[in-house]
């Protein structure tokens, strides 16, 4: 019975960069030959067949087993997934909820700074949560070029809040399938993500501010980051540590949402921010 190894060339960052090519290819492929994602995954795909074969002595029949498992893994629930968020996004569009949708957000606040943070960051994470893969991102970024920003700007504004709610997405698929790889029990894996990942999560508002509005833009929303911080962290944090991933997103950009509509309702910052035009009392 054939047993994998981590490292084969017995140096782990050299079998660690080994198998790392076909990721490296995929993103070579993309970014800079410009090619089709079909095509691009499909060299990768023949590269990480010769590395497992070669570098790793992985035989023919389990690379054909975990390429199969793969493609089961992709059509459910990842692709099932997937097709249900955009076709309720596109039914939302089509019955015009998103519009409705698209001005209770907005309305919280007309102050970018504050809809970068309710938008891109706790419903971004709640989408995040919901169905993963992108699909935050494309329907946040959307709705902040609906709000007067710009389009590649919105876009590397939501890829950055995404920092926060990527390793739990689509119902915590990442860490149930690390889980199931390494044999690393859920709970335990999921503790060990607070203590990792929670400091980062905790910058990211910040960040996010300081992206739009730099160190002054920050001192004038300091209530509203800290509090979005605060609730969102908190409760990503105790859902991991006592329940698990599978809510973790969805838990926490519920919460940061609830939470900002609150403090909106008795606080406002003292000039409202957009982009193009400045500050305005």
């Amino acid at each position: 019975m054939w047993e994998q190894t981590t490292d084969p060339f017995g140096s782990l960052w050299v079998s660690a960069l080994v198998a790392a090519i076909p990721i490296l290819l995929f993103l070579f492929c993309l970014v800079v030959l410009k090619l089709k994602g079909v095509i691009a995954a499909v060299i990768a795909l023949v590269a990480e067949i010769i590395v497992a074969l070669w570098a790793f002595g992985m035989p023919g029949s389990a690379v054909a087993g975990a390429g199969l498992i793969g493609v089961l893994t992709a059509i459910w629930p990842i692709a099932y997934i997937i097709v249900m968020a955009v076709w309720l996004y596109r039914l939302a569009v089509a019955s015009g909820r998103f519009d409705v949708i698209r001005s209770s957000i907005g309305g919280i606040s007309p102050d970018q700074r504050i809809q970068v943070l309710l938008i891109s960051f706790a419903f971004g994470a709640f989408l995040e949560g919901a169905a993963g893969f992108g699909v935050p991102i494309a329907i946040c970024a959307a709705l902040l070029v609906q709000l007067g920003f710009r389009p590649v700007k919105a876009a590397m504004i939501c890829l950055v809040a995404n920092a926060a709610a990527g390793a739990y997405g689509a119902i915590g698929i990442p860490v149930i399938v690390a889980s199931q790889v390494t044999g690393i029990d859920i709970t335990i894996l999921s503790r060990s993500m607070v203590v990792i990942l929670q400091p980062l999560t905790i910058l990211i508002p910040f960040l996010l501010v300081m992206i739009l509005d730099g160190w002054r833009g920050l001192k004038e929303t300091l209530p509203a980051t800290l509090t979005v911080t605060i609730v969102f962290s908190g409760i990503q944090g105790g859902v991991l540590w006592f329940l698990g991933p599978e809510l973790a997103d969805i838990g926490a950009g519920l919460g940061a949402m609830v939470a900002l509509f609150a403090l909106g309702r008795v606080w406002q910052p003292r000039s409202h921010f957009r982009e193009g035009a400045g500050r305005c009392r």
